[in-house]
C-alpha cells in the first residue's frame, strides 16, 4: 500500500517525462531555464508568504536542515579532495551528496504519506533547504578557480531565487497583502512548479546515458541512498525530535539527489553528465529505501 498510495503517483508523473525524453529526445534546455528563473522562484516565494509557521517547529527543523545539509557539504569536499578529483567532478559530487529533491519529490510523498500536516512540515524543511541552496548550493555551482569574491557574489545576484527569497519575507514581515492580479499568477506558477519540475526530471533522465559513467556514479549513488538516512536517524535523535516532525524530517533527508542539483550543473556547465547519471540512480535506488523507510516510520 506504501508503494501503490504514495511513490507510484510521483513515479507515473515522473515517468511521462522520462518518456519524453526517450522518444523525443529534444534538448530541455528552455524547459530548464524556465523552471529556473520563473517557477522555482514563484515556489519560493509563495510558500514563504503563504504558509503559517510556529516558531518551534520551524527553529527545531532550520537547525536539523543545515546541521544536516552542512555535515553532507563538509563531507563531499574532505572525501572530493581525499580522492584528488578534479575541480568539475568535485563540483558534481557536492552537488550530487549536499542537495536533496526535497521538494518535487519529498513533497508529494508527504502529501500521499502523512496527509497535509506532514505537508506543511515538509514546506518548513523547504525554506531551510531553499536558503542552504541559494548560499552553499549555488555558491559551489558557481565558482571558479581564480574567481574573486566580487565577480561570485555578482553571480549570486543573478539568481532568482534570492529576490523571490528576501522578497517574501520583507512583505510577509511587513503584512503587506499581494493584489489579486499579482498574487493569483504567482500562485498558478507555483502550483505548476513541482509537476513540471517531476516533468524535467523525467526529462532529463530519459536522456541520461550511463555508458562510460557507472564507475564515477556507482559510488557517489551509494553514498546518497545510505547516508543520509543514518545521519537522519542519528541528528533527529541527539535533538531530540518526536513524532510527526521527525518522521518528516528522515523522509525529506532521504529523497534521491536534487534536481536543483541537475538544473544548476546545466546553469553552470559542471559535470551534467555525472549529476544526471546520480541523479537517476538515486532516484530509481530510492524507490526501494523510500518504501524502507515509509515501512519503518509507518
Amino acid at each position: 500500500m506504501v508503494f501503490l498510495n504514495v511513490l507510484l503517483p510521483v513515479l507515473l508523473i515522473a515517468g511521462g517525462g522520462f518518456l519524453v525524453g526517450r522518444l523525443v529526445n529534444r534538448d530541455p534546455a528552455i524547459l530548464t531555464k524556465l523552471v529556473f528563473y520563473i517557477l522555482t522562484p514563484s515556489l519560493i516565494f509563495h510558500v514563504l508568504y503563504t504558509r503559517p509557521v510556529s516558531g518551534g517547529e520551524l527553529s527545531e527543523t532550520l537547525l536539523f536542515v543545515f546541521v544536516f545539509h552542512g555535515i553532507l557539504f563538509g563531507l563531499a569536499h574532505l572525501a572530493s579532495r581525499g580522492l584528488k578529483l578534479d575541480r568539475e567532478t568535485r563540483t558534481a559530487t557536492v552537488l550530487t551528496l549536499s542537495l536533496s529533491n526535497t521538494g518535487n519529490y519529498g513533497l508529494p510523498i508527504l502529501l500521499f504519506a502523512f496527509g497535509e500536516k506532514g505537508f506543511g512540515l515538509g514546506l518548513l524543511y523547504i525554506l531551510g533547504h531553499m536558503a542552504f541552496q541559494i548560499t552553499f548550493g549555488v555558491g559551489t555551482a558557481a565558482w571558479r578557480k581564480g574567481m574573486s569574491i566580487g565577480r561570485l557574489l555578482l553571480n549570486l545576484l543573478k539568481v532568482p531565487w534570492i529576490y523571490a527569497f528576501a522578497l517574501a519575507l520583507l512583505l510577509r514581515g511587513a503584512g503587506a497583502e499581494l493584489p489579486i492580479p499579482i498574487g493569483r499568477p504567482i500562485e498558478l506558477l507555483a502550483q505548476a512548479a513541482i509537476p513540471v519540475q517531476l516533468l524535467l526530471l523525467g526529462i532529463q533522465l530519459g536522456q541520461v546515458r550511463l555508458r562510460g559513467l557507472l564507475r564515477e556514479a556507482l559510488p557517489l549513488t551509494a553514498a546518497k541512498l545510505v547516508i543520509p538516512p543514518l545521519l537522519a536517524f542519528g541528528l533527529t535523535a541527539a535533538f531530540g525530535i518526536h513524532g510527526l516532525l521527525r518522521s518528516v524530517l528522515i523522509v525529506e533527508a532521504s529523497t534521491p539527489a536534487a534536481v536543483n542539483a541537475l538544473i544548476l550543473s546545466l546553469q553552470y556547465d559542471r559535470r551534467p553528465d555525472l549529476v544526471s547519471s546520480v541523479v537517476f540512480l538515486t532516484t530509481v535506488g530510492n524507490i526501494a529505501t523510500m518504501w524502507l523507510l515509509l515501512t519503518l516510520l509507518g
